[in-house]
C-alpha cells in the first residue's frame, strides 16, 4: 500500500498526498489502496480551488482585448 499525508483546509475540502509509493506502483503505476499515516490540519488556509486568483506585479503590462466586444 502506498502512505499518504491526509491535508483538511480551512474551506472544509481534503487532499491526499503521496508520501511514499509502494513497489507495485512503481511497477505498474496503478493505485493500490491508500494507506493514510499522517494528517495535517490547515486552519488558515483555503485549498488551491478556493484561494483567490493572484496576479503577477507585471499582469497589468500585458495587453489583453476587451470583454465587452464591439460588433459592426
Amino acid at each position: 500500500m502506498c502512505d499518504y499525508t491526509q491535508r483538511e483546509y480551512a474551506c472544509g475540502h481534503f487532499r491526499w498526498i503521496a508520501s511514499k509509493w509502494c513497489r507495485d506502483y512503481t511497477l505498474t503505476h496503478k493505485r493500490c489502496e491508500p494507506n493514510v499515516t499522517h494528517f495535517e490540519y490547515r486552519a488558515g488556509q483555503p485549498c488551491g480551488e478556493c484561494r483567490p486568483k493572484e496576479f503577477t506585479p507585471w499582469e497589468n503590462m500585458i495587453k489583453r482585448p476587451s470583454k465587452q466586444q464591439t460588433t459592426y
